[in-house]
């Protein structure tokens, strides 16, 4: 299954890992998204990341945080120079990324933006983003994802 993300990934030259997940019939409204693609991709979920959009006083900003913890709003802008960010709702973040909300994929935005990664990414060999919708998840270094998305390294994550 070929994704925006997924292109991108393949045109970069870097190497990952695609996993394609059967959500057929899966009410992702009741369940723990992260936890779910953690167990079927058999790895912890705190090597899961979840992209979050914010508006940061009108600058558009996504964090990647794991999917066991949440993010500091705070330390997100403050990582783009800005005092204070809210959450983008979800219909606009699908909107701005071209994705559903549980696929949106820091790879291949349909609106670029800037990117932070939480800096405990860093403590894992590789660590898992979405391809681009809810079946699919891509697993690379940080370092890779860093450097192919020109992302700023810093401590948003909360436990």
């Amino acid at each position: 299954m070929s994704t925006p993300a997924v292109a991108f990934l393949q045109a970069s030259g870097k190497p990952f890992r695609i996993f394609e997940t059967d959500v057929d019939g899966v009410d992702f409204s009741t369940i723990d998204i992260g936890a779910f693609f953690a167990e079927q991709m058999g790895i912890p979920g705190e090597r899961v990341y979840k992209s979050l959009m914010a508006s940061a006083q009108g600058t558009l900003v996504m964090g990647l945080v794991p999917v066991t913890g949440k993010i500091s709003l705070k330390a997100l802008a403050n990582a783009v120079g800005k005092k204070k960010a809210t959450m983008v709702p979800p219909t606009e973040a699908e909107e701005l990324s071209g994705s559903v909300v549980g696929g949106i994929s820091p790879f291949g935005l349909l609106t670029p933006m800037p990117i932070v990664v939480d800096q405990g990414a860093f403590a894992h060999p590789t660590i898992a983003v979405s391809g681009g919708n809810r079946q699919l998840k891509v697993e690379l270094t940080p370092a890779d994802l860093v450097e192919m998305l020109g992302a700023t390294i810093a401590a948003i994550a909360l436990d």
